[in-house]
């Protein structure tokens, strides 16, 4: 065994050093990049956090598909966000093309405060110039650019799993096919509505318990910008107001994810059609405004709970300053409750959530924050600065207090653990331009916690910290390095019966290199190394490594790409995983979880033909210090395990 592990190793460092490079576009990379390390702080903390929002997906697909924002129709989040523009950049921009007109060349930019040639040949690679959309298009123009988009998806796991033994006591009813569905239909975002189903693996199809096919069905119907109307919904929505603290049902936490990933974007109403089983809001919901000024107001039951809500949200914006008022009443009903009770709960709340968020420019420093009450007088208060220092230093420091009990079920406000624990923690994060091609970051978080948390059975306090450097080499070359630590205390694991917590010290590195040496060929290395300090009081370190090497083959002619992953990693626990990106099929996000010993390679095909395209997917781990994997259902007897995925889709 030792001999075919030392083989193995070989083998990969061998490909590794023949081929140290990776994918295409890099601002894909370092959004992929933070959305990982964001989702991996949150699986440590979180029991329930491995629910991505489709907003996420949305927004990934909209990088990988190379869509460039348009400066004179450019919105607040893609501003911040994907181009990295301070808002006093952003006001600034706004402001010059409010009193000139569009926006004709991007030779425009240097004239225009807080911009700089460097920035406008920056804009200029990832940003178009082109006159904006008409206000009031005629019915005939929106009618010819309406667009359709059908897909399906089917995947399974190869290896028979125990349950679908039918000779065992509990057994799964159903098939092993894994079915999603969706179609969109919307004309020039003015009108849509969207649909999705599911139908998880070992579940009836249209027999048995589901006569009607899915086990899960989403759809949203929706009207948007049409004079002071500014969004309507009916179906599954999200909400996303303030900075989260109360409502926030999509929002991520940007904990070392950079300067402008701290911030919540108030997007207000989005209109959903969910793949997987998660929390999103069912009825109905408009926002009416002009420029200035705008309100909402939704009533409806939040899927996958026994609750239901309603509330609005009033908000006064000007050139410098925004302020925002927002409440949510939740009522609650029995398992067995009368359609007639869950009406009586929507307008008979037993829990009120209310806040009020401002967002202010003063000077070139932007403030911003939120409080909020509970029914129980308990208060959440979140406060934050982003501050640029100099044209190349921006730093961002952010202070919040969640008391013990307060608790806002569609909430997700800038927080470490989940829940009623409560919470007082100071962060502070920094992004230095050390060069034209070099970039670094930085972040630094002290917190409390008061009460019981996920993993820990009393009151504990912890810091988390991390550097990171993007360096931008000749030849489309980039090399990315972050180094993060944690101390916290978390329950002792030995003893079932008896919690003790024990202080857990934790070092990440990771290094990456990506590259595109030809046109049609993008590669990337990744090594992922993680220590954790034992908790039994000795001396002894607990080691983790993942290593991986991936290709991706982009042809035009026919419209091919293949991406290739082999993976090799070798953890001393399960506590020491590592989390890389995977490449997936249209519209799934898949950070895949690296544990225990052993190998992972996947192969990702995508044919195009006009506006049909089609994907197949071949993933599969081989363990090298187990014999079976997993337990109960899922169980499977072979050590190895192996999932099919095939997608088709049609735009027209």
């Amino acid at each position: 065994m030792e001999r075919d592990k030392i083989f193995i190793l070989n083998v990969f460092i061998i490909l590794c050093l023949y081929v140290p490079r990776t994918v295409a576009q890099q601002d894909s990379t370092l959004f992929m990049e933070n959305a990982v390390e964001t989702m991996e702080m949150q699986l440590e903390d979180w029991e329930d956090a491995e629910n991505v929002s489709e907003d996420l997906l949305e927004r990934m697909e909209d990088i990988r598909d190379g869509r460039r924002p348009n400066l004179n129709d450019l919105s607040y989040e893609v501003a911040v966000s994907r181009l990295l523009l301070t808002d006093y950049q952003y006001y600034q921009l706004q402001l010059y093309i409010e009193n000139y007109g569009p926006l004709y060349s991007i030779y425009e930019i240097p004239c225009i405060d807080g911009f700089t040639e460097e920035k406008m040949r920056w804009l200029a690679e990832r940003t178009v110039i082109l006159p904006p959309p008409k206000p009031r298009p005629t019915f005939k123009e929106m009618m010819k650019s309406s667009k359709s988009v059908l897909w399906f998806r089917y995947g399974q796991v190869v290896e028979r799993q125990a349950g679908y033994d039918t000779s065992r006591t509990s057994h799964y009813d159903g098939s092993p096919p894994h079915l999603q569905f969706r179609y969109d239909f919307s004309i020039r975002q003015h009108f849509g509505f969207r649909i999705a189903g599911e139908k998880d693996a070992g579940e009836q199809f249209f027999r048995g318990k589901q006569k009607y096919g899915f086990d899960h069905y989403s759809g949203a119907v929706y009207a948007r910008d049409i004079g002071l109307l500014k969004y309507a919904v009916v179906g599954d929505y999200r909400l996303n107001l303030g900075q989260g603290v109360v409502l926030g049902s999509s929002m991520m936490s940007g904990k070392g994810a950079g300067v402008t990933a701290m911030r919540r974007y108030s997007d207000g109403i989005r209109p959903v059609a969910t793949t997987n089983e998660g929390q999103v809001f069912r009825g109905g919901a408009f926002t009416i405004g002009n420029t200035h000024w705008s309100g909402s107001s939704f009533a409806g039951a939040i899927t996958q709970t026994s609750l239901t809500a309603f509330g609005g949200a009033l908000s006064y914006r000007r050139a410098r300053f925004s302020i925002g008022v927002q409440a949510i009443g939740l009522g609650e009903y029995g398992d067995s409750a009368s359609t007639g009770e869950k009406w009586r709960s929507l307008f008979h709340p037993n829990q009120l959530n209310a806040s009020v968020s401002y967002q202010a420019i003063v000077g070139k420093v932007l403030l911003f924050g939120e409080a909020a009450l509970n029914e129980g007088w308990r208060p959440a208060v979140l406060q934050a600065a982003l501050i640029p220092v100099a044209p190349v230093f921006q730093m961002a420091a952010l202070l919040r207090y969640y008391a013990t009990g307060y608790h806002s079920p569609m909430g997700s406000g800038f927080r470490t653990s989940s829940g009623d624990c409560g919470e007082f923690g100071a962060y502070l994060t920094g992004h230095l331009v050390v060069s034209r091609n070099v970039e670094a970051d930085f972040y630094c978080d002290y917190y409390r916690l008061r009460w019981l948390s996920y993993l820990t059975d009393a009151p504990v306090q912890g810091m988390d910290a991390g550097v990171s450097l993007t360096c931008r080499l000749p030849g489309r070359n980039m090399l990315y390095a972050r180094y993060q630590w944690r101390t916290k205390p978390k329950n002792e694991s030995d003893d079932t019966y008896l919690h003790r917590l024990v202080e857990q010290c934790r070092h990440r590195l990771r290094l990456q290199w990506t590259s595109t040496p030809l046109p049609w060929l993008n590669t990337k290395t990744e090594i992922s190394m993680v220590l954790n300090k034992g908790p039994d009081g000795t001396k002894r370190w607990y080691k983790g490594i993942l290593m991986y090497q991936d290709l991706a083959f982009n042809c035009r002619k026919p419209q091919l790409s293949i991406h290739l992953r082999v993976a090799y990693f070798d953890t001393d626990r399960y506590d020491e995983r590592l989390y890389a990106y995977e490449n997936d099929v249209y519209y799934a996000f898949t950070i895949g979880s690296y544990f225990y010993q052993g190998m992972r390679a996947y192969l990702l095909l995508r044919y195009k033909i006009q506006n049909f395209s089609v994907w197949f997917r071949i993933s599969r781990t081989h363990y090298l210090n187990r014999s079976d994997i997993s337990s109960g259902l899922t169980h499977i007897d072979k050590p190895h395990k192996t999932e099919v995925k095939i997608e088709g889709m049609y735009r027209f």
